[in-house]
């Protein structure tokens, strides 16, 4: 596992310098941070002849780049040449010789941050309208031609030093390119499964591993690779939790080139709370949750639908394994912990045995 490094503080005199230099004739108002994944975030206020704008700061927190200036330039294709809510961007810093770089400056939007494990205590009819957007989203996503082989997403332009990134999708690129789908799929099963065999969860490892092994030599192509969401789950989200509009997806610094049915079926088990249905006022809402995805889908991109249309179990397994190996790190009622877990070792039992 790569180390995880603490967020480091930024002065509010830098921040006034990255300010001035980035948006000139632009004043700091206020800075206060972020909590917001291991990045250096702060929530940043700037006022020109009485109007404010509400932005935020998004640095490396040691001086690694950590995606950062790729989720900038992702987040930029995406504005020019989509309808996914995502923050735009006004200004990246690649590299500076006393500022926190890289880091970059985006517009704030509305919305409300939810727990993670809220997902499964949504109302039905939230929930679909949830499931519902995300789909149509990832269909604007994967119709995004900017990708020809599979791996993780970077950059190609040129150095920014305090300016606003291009929409070009042709600036996106992939690092290290697989030509081979089912090779590179078995290279992040074999990541998560190293995980697994040191999780709560180890004595079904072996086992995993032979059907994990049968499933991807089973699977039938072909196999085009698109802009694939991957990090999907109420964190990564803002939202009305009343009504379950999606106002802003948020972090892409860990886009892949992957398949679409792989980024579907990650969202559809992750967003249905299916994890949480052994708690026992949480349902599992799978079945829900993927029809209402693929009717978003479907208005989206119908060009790409039947690419989505069946259910992929490899896929599926391998969103619960993450959720298997990062079990420790979910917030559930006190005394519950047992039985949610026994009720995701019996949810893989059941897939194993299909």
């Amino acid at each position: 596992m790569v180390d995880i490094p603490e967020a480091r503080e930024v002065s509010e005199q830098t921040i006034e310098d990255i300010v001035h230099s980035s948006l000139p004739g632009w004043s700091l108002q206020t800075a206060h941070p972020a909590e917001r994944g291991f990045s250096s975030v702060y929530r940043v206020v700037v006022c020109r002849d009485s109007t404010e704008r509400e932005l935020y700061l998004k640095s490396s927190p040691d001086g690694q780049t950590w995606g950062i200036p790729t989720e900038a330039r992702i987040q930029a294709v995406l504005t020019a040449h989509t309808s996914i809510p995502v923050p735009e961007v006004l200004s990246v810093t690649d590299d500076h010789e006393s500022h926190p770089t890289p880091y970059f400056l985006m517009r704030a939007l509305s919305g409300s941050e939810v727990a993670y494990e809220r997902v499964g205590r949504f109302d039905d009819d939230v929930l679909q309208r949830l499931a519902r957007e995300i789909g149509a989203y990832l269909g604007e996503l994967h119709a995004v031609p900017a990708v020809e082989r599979f791996g993780h997403v970077r950059y190609d332009g040129p150095e920014l030093a305090c300016d606003r990134p291009g929409g070009d999708p042709a600036t996106l690129s992939v690092r290290n390119p697989r030509e081979d789908w089912p090779s590179y799929l078995r290279e992040r099963v074999d990541e998560e499964l190293g995980r697994h065999a040191e999780s709560r969860f180890s004595d079904l490892t072996p086992e995993l591993t032979r059907w994990f092994d049968a499933g991807i030599e089973r699977l039938d192509g072909p196999f085009t690779p698109v802009l694939g969401r991957n990090d999907h789950g109420l964190h990564n989200l803002l939202v009305d939790p009343e009504t379950g509009e999606v106002t802003a997806m948020l972090d892409w610094a860990y886009t892949l080139a992957v398949p679409a049915a792989f980024d579907f079926e990650f969202a559809v088990y992750l967003f249905s709370g299916a994890f949480l249905a052994g708690l026992p006022d949480v349902e599992d809402r799978r079945a829900m949750v993927r029809e209402s995805m693929y009717a978003g889908y479907q208005t989206a991109a119908p060009e790409h639908v039947e690419s989505v249309s069946t259910p992929e179990p490899v896929y599926e397994m391998l969103a619960m394994v993450r959720i298997m190996n990062d079990f420790q790190h979910l917030t559930l009622p006190q005394g519950t912990e047992t039985a949610v877990a026994e009720r995701i070792r019996t949810d893989a039992r059941t897939l194993l045995n299909r």
